[in-house]
C-alpha cells in the first residue's frame, strides 16, 4: 500500500471528512486565514497516524531527502536525494565539494579534482534513510509530544499536524528539538512526512515522500552547480520558477554534461569515499 492510500484510510477513520466539511470545531482563527484545531482533534489524528506508522515498513517509502547542516561553518553540509528523476549526494564545505551522481563519486578540493566509480548501493544510504524512519517511529512511541493541528489555506496540502518532542536520550543519542510534520491535502491524502532534530553539532532534516517534483528540482540543481563549477557546462543555474517551467531544457543541460571526461580532467582515486554525514 502506498503512503497516500495508507494515510487517507487512517484519517478517514478519525472523521477527517467531517472536519473538512466544517462540522468539527476549529479552536482559533489566525492571520492569513490560518486556523488551529482543538488539542483533542490533534491527539486523535496523531494517535491514528502513530498506530499506522507502527505497522508500516520502510520499503513502502519511495523517495527521500536527507539534509545535514553542521554548526561549524567549515564543515561539510550534506544533501542526499532519492527522487523520481535523480539519485544525488551533494556535499559542500569550506575547502571541498562532493558529488555522487550516475555511478560516480567526485570531489573537488581547491583546483584538484578526484573521482571514483561507485554504485549507489555502495553508499549505504538506503540503510541510513531506514534508520531515520525507525527513529521517527520511536519518537511517536514516546509521551510528552506537543501537538499542533492547523489549516493553512492556499497550500496544496493545507492541513499540518506537527509534533514537537522534549529533549531526550534515545539509543545512546542525545536528541534535541525533535519534531515531526505531517501535511495532508483537502481529501485527507498524504504524501509523506518531515523529521527534524539537532544532534551533537548538526541539524538534521529528513523528508519521506511518494516522489515530489520540488525535490527533483533541488537534486537537479546540485548536479548543475557541481557540473558548472568543474567546467562541464557554461549554462547558469536558473531560478527555480524557470527550472520548473522549462523541464525539457533543464534535463537536456544535465544530460549534456560529460562526466566521462573526468578521466582527462581529474585523477582516479580508488579509496575515495564519502566522509561521515554525521560528524
Amino acid at each position: 500500500m502506498d503512503a497516500r492510500r495508507f494515510f487517507s484510510a487512517a484519517l478517514a477513520a478519525v472523521g477527517l471528512s467531517c472536519l473538512l466539511s466544517g462540522c468539527l470545531f476549529r479552536q482559533s482563527r489566525e492571520p492569513f486565514g490560518e486556523e488551529t484545531y482543538s488539542a483533542e482533534q490533534a491527539r486523535s489524528v496523531y494517535a491514528e497516524i502513530s498506530a499506522d506508522m507502527a505497522r508500516e515498513e520502510w520499503t513502502d517509502q519511495s523517495g527521500y531527502h536527507i539534509s545535514v547542516m553542521p554548526d561549524d561553518t567549515n564543515a561539510i553540509c550534506w544533501d542526499v536525494y532519492k527522487t523520481e528523476e535523480y539519485r544525488v549526494v551533494y556535499g559542500e564545505g569550506y575547502l571541498e565539494t562532493y558529488l555522487w551522481y550516475d555511478g560516480r563519486l567526485c570531489c573537488r578540493r581547491d583546483a584538484a579534482l578526484t573521482y571514483r566509480d561507485m554504485a549507489w548501493e555502495e553508499l549505504e544510504l538506503e540503510a541510513l534513510a531506514a534508520e531515520q524512519w525507525e527513529f521517527a517511529r520511536q519518537l511517536m512511541e514516546r509521551d510528552g509530544a506537543e501537538l499542533t493541528y492547523k489549516y493553512i489555506p492556499m497550500s496544496e496540502e493545507p492541513y499540518l499536524l506537527k509534533a514537537e518532542y522534549p529533549d531526550m536520550e534515545l539509543n545512546g543519542r542525545t536528541v534535541r528539538f525533535a519534531e515531526l510534520s505531517f501535511y495532508l491535502n483537502e481529501n485527507g491524502g498524504y504524501d509523506g512526512f518531515g523529521l527534524r532534530w539537532q544532534e551533537d553539532r548538526s541539524t538534521v532534516s529528513v523528508s519521506y515522500f511518494s516522489y515530489a517534483d520540488s525535490t527533483d528540482l533541488q537534486a537537479e540543481r546540485a548536479v548543475w552547480f557541481f557540473g558548472r563549477d568543474i567546467g562541464l557546462t557554461e549554462e547558469t543555474v536558473p531560478a527555480l520558477s524557470d527550472q520548473r517551467e522549462d523541464r525539457e531544457r533543464c534535463r537536456a543541460v544535465i544530460a549534456a554534461m560529460d562526466f566521462d571526461s573526468l578521466a582527462d580532467r581529474g585523477e582516479y582515486q580508488e579509496d575515495l569515499g564519502l566522509p561521515d554525514l554525521f560528524p
